[in-house]
């Protein structure tokens, strides 16, 4: 089949397409709770129509994912997206029902609409018409995971770590506003917790404040680590950042607080390592205990995931730019200044690019929407890109998995 009847096919499917993506952002999938049964089944049931074979799979009950494959061996090409959304917030903020579907002027809105509901069904809609073109030359993989607003564990990362999900090389559906993205920051998480001891407020001298702690700890970080970031930089990525997202502590206001807990989001550009991050906010503490011995604290890592550079050179990146140019979208690769599932597969070596349909501006806000004919071009270019991955000219030299792609720091 050539590339124009693939176009032809996926344009003439469009009203099939856009169907699909509103019965989709109608079905809530918000995280927390996380529960995307009601869109795994959506799915499922579209899939089942279609004839193509899928399992499901689940680590836990409510967060089911969908695995379906077409052809056989190797080398295999995951396409890969999320059925969960991040809440609605404040409905008040809304000029239309997140969870409506609505079409205005060729935009879709509602919650889910890009992040991440267009790019699942542009995957299914390229694997659909690729079924029209077999055999090919290695198999073509779609996974639609649960849990990726909270950190992948019941979706991506369950499937990887239990060998569910092995490919070759990997596109990750994400909100790139349909540029090709080879980079992202890595991201750790960390829980602080200084420890203090109870006393009457009256008589704070007797006792040692776990909040006073925790300012000081907070501001020395900001000044210690926070100022040498801003003199760091990526060609492709956001500035590295560092950021306060939680604090609480004590338990009433006429007691000293004998502890206190926040939580802090480090971002690490490609380059920077996750343990040495981690590392550097340990010295911090560990300098203001030995000038202050009352100041007691404890680290945690809550969750981290490595830093995404795959270079220029690795196939799955110069095809891609290929299939670009001849849909003539931009073709000049990105990074991606979110975190995405994508890192699951580049800490194991798997050449990984993020791409879909959906500015990065709109995500998690509201009015949230995604533009329709991007939706369709991106179906477009995932279906040419897995052409020409899977034919005998297109693979040559991909077998090998592992040497394309570079992320630093620890994995989860």
């Amino acid at each position: 089949m050539s590339d124009q009847a693939i176009l032809d096919q996926i344009d003439s499917s469009r009203a099939s397409i856009v169907g699909l993506l509103a019965s989709a952002v109608r079905t809530e999938s918000s995280n927390p709770p996380g529960d995307t049964r009601r869109v795994a089944d959506l799915l499922a049931a579209h899939l089942r129509e279609r004839s193509l074979d899928f399992q499901i799979l689940a680590d836990e009950p409510r967060k089911p994912n969908i695995i379906a494959r077409i052809g056989t061996g190797s080398p295999e090409v995951l396409f890969t997206s999320h059925m969960d959304t991040v809440p609605p917030g404040d409905r008040r903020a809304w000029r239309r029902d997140p969870f409506s579907g609505e079409i205005v002027s060729a935009r879709m809105y509602g919650r889910g609409s890009a992040d991440a509901k267009a790019s699942l069904i542009g995957m299914i809609a390229a694997i659909e018409a690729l079924t029209m073109v077999l055999p090919l030359a290695g198999t073509l993989s779609f996974a639609a995971v649960s849990d990726e607003e909270v950190g992948g564990v019941k979706g991506t990362e369950f499937l990887v770590d239990r060998g569910l999900l092995r490919p070759n090389h990997v596109v990750v559906g994400e909100i790139t506003h349909n540029r090709l993205a080879v980079a992202e920051k890595g991201v750790v998480w960390l829980r602080i917790t200084t420890h203090g001891r109870a006393a009457h407020a009256s008589t704070p001298w007797e006792g040692s404040n776990a909040i006073s702690h925790m300012i000081r700890v907070l501001g020395a970080i900001e000044q210690q680590i926070g100022n040498r970031l801003k003199g760091m930089s990526h060609p492709l990525v956001p500035p590295p950042s560092l950021s306060m997202g939680t604090i609480r502590g004590g338990i009433a206001t006429n007691v000293v607080a004998d502890w206190c807990e926040a939580t802090i989001d480090r971002r690490t550009l490609p380059g920077e390592s996750i343990p040495e991050a981690v590392a550097e906010i340990e010295r911090v503490l560990a300098g203001l205990e030995k000038d202050d011995p009352t100041l007691q604290s404890d680290v945690e890592v809550v969750q981290s995931g490595p830093p995404i550079e795959t270079p220029l050179d690795a196939h799955i990146v110069r095809l891609a730019q290929v299939v670009a140019r001849e849909l003539q979208i931009p073709s000049d690769v990105v990074g991606y200044p979110q975190a995405s599932d994508g890192r699951f597969f580049a800490e194991r070596g798997v050449p990984t690019i993020i791409f879909g349909p959906g500015s990065p501006e709109v995500a998690h806000t509201p009015d949230e929407y995604v533009d329709l004919d991007d939706v369709i071009t991106a179906a477009k270019f995932y279906a040419l890109l897995g052409k020409r991955m899977l034919t005998a000219d297109g693979n040559a030299g991909t077998r090998e998995r592992g040497n394309a792609t570079r992320s630093t720091g620890a994995g989860r």
